[in-house]
């Protein structure tokens, strides 16, 4: 719906009708008003949100919150659109069976009939839509733009933290940690010298490159790989200062070039990871890169050095474990070609 005021009779109708029809999305403390206990929390803009102790109801407006609540197994009530071959597969079914609220920007009058007790919002709204969304529920803004975007596990815990779910958090990033500790010292004698890049397509004839400090950089790098110096160079080179909600002068590791530079961008690189969903396959803008004269140029293309990993924009640890997985198998293949 349009960035227009929803007045506060508006959302109030809404919950109101929603209660009389026993909404199935809210619980049974949320519909009767029984608060929780709360606890204060800073979120990612900084702001002191007063949230449930135990929220009971919570409503994600991006997948890269619903990920994480579905890694706790702690499902929202209603969610913020999402792609299949981007989830896990075992996820579908009940990923399907949540109302979605958010695409490009909330359905206020659906959220507001879910009856949330806590609303977990990227930070890329203006005021004027935050605000409309406290008058239905607490509102806790995670991070997805900025200069902290790189950084998918501070925006998990960021999560975590909203939900009051952080020791559950701790030891699924313990075990992720081990588990890297483990594949670097088992495949030191390959990844050690051995040079690395990623990249990508989100528009037709162009490229995008994923630089070392970016979201795959924290889950191939402690591998022991080296990452390509060039594409490193070409992402300080023509990477743009983020654009989100939250203003920022921090240009982001990343950046879309055109194919013209590609061979300046990887030509160094022994190894090259594509974007790819979370079954390994391609899309349509990402094929048209491999199938390019320029691509096909590149050292590590003809030496036959290409593979997938997954999602380059990490929502959390189910994409980062899946990008394990992905770069174990390829790290296999390279050693065995």
């Amino acid at each position: 719906m349009p960035l227009t005021r929803l007045s506060t009779a508006v959302i109030a109708a809404a919950v109101g009708l929603a209660l009389l029809a026993g909404c199935a999305g809210g619980s049974e403390e949320a519909a009767s008003g029984n608060a929780s206990e709360t606890r204060t929390v800073a979120d990612a803009t900084g702001a002191k949100v007063e949230v449930p102790e135990d929220p009971k109801a919570v409503a994600t407006l991006h997948y890269a919150a619903t990920e994480t609540l579905m890694d706790l197994d702690a499902p929202p009530i209603v969610q913020g659109e999402y792609q299949d071959p981007a989830v896990p597969e075992e996820w579908l079914d009940e990923l399907e069976d949540i109302p979605v609220v958010s695409q490009q920007e909330p359905d206020l009058e659906k959220l507001a009939e879910a009856e949330p007790d806590l609303i977990l919002s990227p930070n890329i709204f203006e005021p004027e839509m935050v605000e409309q969304l406290e008058e239905i529920a607490p509102v806790y803004q995670f991070t997805l733009r900025g200069g902290d975007r790189a950084n998918w596990q501070q925006r998990v815990k960021e999560v975590a933290d909203a939900v009051n779910r952080t020791d559950e958090l701790d030891e699924r990033d313990s075990g992720f940690q081990a588990r890297q500790k483990k594949l670097a010292e088992k495949y030191a004698e390959v990844t050690e010298g051995t040079t690395i890049g990623v990249v990508s397509s989100f528009e037709e004839n162009s490229a995008y490159l994923w630089g070392s400090e970016n979201m795959l950089g924290t889950v191939l790098s402690p591998l022991g790989f080296d990452w390509s110096a060039d594409e490193d160079a070409m992402v300080k080179k023509y990477g743009k200062a983020d654009q989100g909600g939250n203003k920022s002068d921090t240009v982001e590791p990343e950046a879309q070039i055109s194919l013209e530079v590609l061979d300046k961008s990887l030509s160094d690189a022994d190894i090259i990871f594509v974007n790819s969903d979370l079954r390994g396959d391609y899309d349509k803008l990402t094929k048209a890169l491999l199938d390019s004269a320029v691509f096909k140029e590149l050292p590590a293309v003809k030496e036959g050095h290409v593979y997938p990993i997954g999602k380059a924009t990490i929502a959390g640890y189910a994409d980062a474990e899946y990008g394990l997985d992905l770069a174990e198998k390829a790290i296999t293949e390279y050693q065995e070609g």
